[in-house]
């Protein structure tokens, strides 16, 4: 099969090979490869020895006697004796660095970092625990009457009401604001402690209070929701100094705040069967706020 080839296109390609190898003749003109590899060849300097002067006779070279200092070094003292700290986030850190520098110098021997980050975090959690109030520590009616049981529903209402704290915004909102800026405003701390005193007043007034042998359990764990609750809000006005327990502290609240309207409700329930004994104007009535029927 023949091919026409166009002149045209033979010419441009002939023309285009010319240009470049015009081009490469014209750069290399001249030169040869034995010349470029004799230019690179350049002969080294002689060394010259620099003079070593010791002008002071020390036995030190003159130039060394630049960064040498007979000038005492002299450490400010503190007159303060160093003191261990007392927040959680202080001795977690000093004892996870001291761990970790004790593995690293006990080689194989010693503990992996999951072990030492292990052992900071079983420290960590044990914060979030701390011990219940028990039937030893309230006082039980093992007989009673009816005006017994409605004087102790009528003083457990009022000790929520009396140390409700009315106009907060909620210990929630505060802790959200508090942990929006690095040093957080007095006047949240402040709303943060007053919550927090709150649940403390009616944790120790609900111990003072007599319970009807048939409601030591609701009292014992209405008691322990008031202490949940204020171990959680009192750590989380520390949010600032000691970031570390008011953490554990904020994981654990939710679960404390579900602890205290399950134990409000099942106050409620234990009631129930003596409404008949509560008056239009008694506080027992607040209970009622608690019943799955008024909150549905």
């Amino acid at each position: 099969m023949e091919r026409n080839f166009n002149p045209r296109v033979i010419g441009a390609c002939l023309v285009g090979f010319a240009l470049v190898a015009g081009a490469y003749v014209l750069s290399n003109f001249g030169q040869s490869d034995w010349e470029t590899q004799q230019a690179a060849v350049v002969a080294a300097q002689p060394r010259v020895a620099i003079t070593v002067t010791d002008n002071n006779e020390n036995g030190v070279e003159d130039w060394r006697d630049e960064f040498i200092t007979t000038a005492p070094i002299i450490l400010n003292q503190s007159d303060e004796d160093y003191e261990l700290p007392t927040t959680l986030t202080g001795q977690v850190g000093i004892s996870f660095i001291e761990d970790y520098f004790r593995s690293k110098t006990a080689g194989p021997f010693g503990n992996s970092q999951e072990e030492v980050v292990g052992r900071s975090v079983s420290v960590l959690t044990e914060q979030a625990v701390y011990d219940l109030y028990d039937t030893p520590d309230i006082t039980v009616l093992n007989s009673f009457e009816g005006t017994d049981i409605l004087q102790y529903a009528n003083t457990m209402a009022l000790n929520i009401t009396n140390n409700n704290v009315s106009g907060s915004r909620g210990e929630v909102q505060l802790l959200s604001e508090a942990l929006k800026q690095i040093n957080p405003e007095a006047s949240i701390v402040s709303e943060l402690e007053q919550i927090a005193e709150a649940y403390k007043k009616m944790r120790d007034t609900a111990l003072e209070i007599p319970a009807p042998a048939f409601a030591v359990k609701q009292h014992l764990d209405l008691i322990n929701t008031y202490n949940a609750l204020y171990q959680s809000i009192s750590s989380m006005a520390l949010a600032a100094e000691d970031p570390a327990l008011a953490l554990i502290r904020i994981k654990r609240y939710q679960d404390d705040a579900l602890g205290l309207r399950i134990s409000l409700e099942n106050m409620y329930l234990l009631l129930e069967p003596y409404a008949s004994l509560v008056k239009p104007n008694d506080p027992a009535l607040l209970f009622v706020v608690f019943s799955s029927e008024f909150n549905s």
